[in-house]
């Protein structure tokens, strides 16, 4: 054998790199080939689980009947012991009820109560858990424990989440824990979540305000994502007035059935180190006044914000679009936002922007990556936007990823010109029309083609979903909805089409000389 082979740092990194091409039999057949890489192989392979599977068909007597794994007796110590000798390995496991074959209760009871030491999982540190089984819940119970650094359980049933809650015990470890968002917490005791000292990123529902406080003056906790509602009193946070709150938070992610639940946050707390802000609302939106008092506030207490979602579900109230209108003017007073790089409002308003006043948001946020107005919700009105202001955008944001707005889409007719003056973002990856008019499929197909050519035309069918019928009837719809769909099938054989051309034309030059 090389002797570097035998350098243990070199072969983890060689049998890191097998198991990331996705060969896992083969970095089982290297634990076989010699006794030096044996147990760093096992180590490797047996690092991260997506199932329990591998460890229980270590046992002979455990066995698979039609779509059920069962055995036959009683585990016995050496049965565990076997068990354990690759479960101490595990530093990262996932336990869901979508696969196609279902552990026995009889397992999982005795994986959950067995009296035999030392514990399977010694070692474990990450915890997916979204198996909903009543079964399976004394399991999870014993598998949260103080060395845990992760708990996700955002997919487990919260009518099982009482019983798990007084397990997660007081840990210096814990960084991570994700609760369902449908389950209020209000019940649970400030302590409990005093006790997680070191937890830098929380997902839960509705808490009480003791521990909205509690969070608030954490010194550790860099993600929140929270539900609120008008059962909040902030008089406790009020009082911090003046002194930092939510110091090190980054990323804060806030739902609530009205928008306004959200904004008090966003009132008492300063953010300066805040990077991403998402508010969503479930039943009721903003109009266009209280939207830019918002951004007031966000532009003021949040300087250094670089990713900002708002979305709403209400998409047409009544009296619409009266009082729900953005405007240039509006979303001026994001503008000090310099380093934004994502925006996406698909709020109850809608939107009223021209080519020019797109084209001074463009260059405001010269390192914008996504641009999304009204994607989802639509903006139910004719958009000022023409494919000039589109083509214009990508000048200037070079580093466009992804594109969401409604046009008034018309090209000119196809001729030996390029369409879009020259520019081209070949890094475009998507781009998502809402409910944009559309004339002539085909000279727009081609003016994309152009501009952005590696770009996914999607994004037209949001007429139908929200239910909003903006060009009066059905028909009118359905014919916009058929023509991009005949713009998104045309605009990759037009790409090619350009690709050959520009093979042709250097074939001539190259002949010419």
């Amino acid at each position: 054998m090389h002797k570097c082979l035998q350098i243990a740092e070199l072969f983890d990194v060689i049998c890191k790199r097998v198991l990331a091409t996705g060969h896992q039999g083969s970095l089982a057949a290297l634990c076989r080939t010699c006794r030096l890489f044996h147990e760093p192989a096992l180590d490797v392979l047996y690092k991260s689980l997506e199932s329990l599977r591998p460890l229980l068909f270590c046992i002979p007597e455990i066995v698979t009947i039609g779509n059920k794994i069962t055995m036959f007796k009683e585990l016995r110590l050496s049965d565990w012991q076997r068990m354990q000798y690759y479960a101490k390995r595990v530093h990262s496991l996932r336990v869901n009820d979508q696969e196609e074959v279902v552990i026995d209760k009889t397992i999982l009871h005795a994986l959950a109560t067995s009296s035999f030491t030392p514990p399977m999982f010694t070692h474990l540190k990450r915890l997916w858990w979204s198996n909903n089984s009543a079964d399976a819940l004394p399991l999870l119970c014993s598998l949260v424990n103080a060395r845990l650094e992760w708990l996700i359980l955002h997919d487990l049933d919260p009518v099982l989440l009482p019983r798990v809650v007084p397990h997660i015990i007081s840990s210096n470890s814990l960084h991570v824990a994700c609760f369902p968002e449908k389950y209020s917490m209000r019940h649970i005791r400030p302590d409990v979540f005093q006790s997680w000292r070191n937890l830098q990123n929380l997902v839960c529902g509705l808490v009480n305000d003791a521990t909205l406080y509690h969070l608030a003056t954490s010194s550790k906790l860099t993600h929140l994502t929270i539900q609120v509602d008008e059962k909040n009193d902030y008089s406790a946070l009020m009082k911090q007035a003046g002194q930092p709150v939510f110091t090190a938070l980054e990323g804060l992610d806030i739902t609530a059935t009205h928008t306004l639940h959200c904004i008090p946050i966003l009132e008492i707390a300063e953010l300066p180190s805040l990077r991403s802000l998402r508010i969503h609302s479930t039943e009721t939106g903003l109009t266009d006044v209280e939207l830019h008092q918002c951004f007031c506030l966000i532009s003021r207490h949040c300087p250094n914000l670089r990713h900002l979602r708002m979305k709403d579900l209400q998409v047409s109230p009544p009296k619409f679009p009266v009082g729900y209108i953005i405007t240039f003017d509006i979303l001026k007073t994001l503008f000090s936002l310099r380093y934004m790089e994502g925006l996406h409002l698909d709020t109850t308003c809608t939107f009223s922007l021209d080519d020019n006043e797109l084209a001074q948001l463009a260059g405001t946020w010269l390192k914008l990556r996504a641009l999304e107005l009204g994607t989802e919700n639509g903006w139910r009105q004719p958009s000022k936007i023409t494919l000039q202001g589109f083509a214009e955008l990508l000048r200037r944001c070079p580093v466009l990823l992804v594109v969401g707005l409604a046009m008034n889409a018309w090209a000119p007719d196809i001729d030996h010109r390029r369409p879009g003056g020259g520019i081209r973002r070949n890094g475009l990856e998507v781009l998502r029309v809402a409910d944009s008019k559309v004339t002539d499929p085909l000279p727009v197909a081609a003016f994309l083609s152009d501009v952005a050519p590696n770009a996914e035309i999607t994004g037209y069918e949001v007429g139908f979903e929200i239910g909003f019928d903006m060009y009066g009837t059905f028909n009118t719809r359905m014919l916009y909805r058929e023509r991009w769909e005949e713009v998104s099938m045309l605009h990759p054989l037009l790409v090619n089409l350009r690709r050959q051309e520009a093979v042709g034309l250097e074939s001539d030059e190259y002949s010419r000389d």
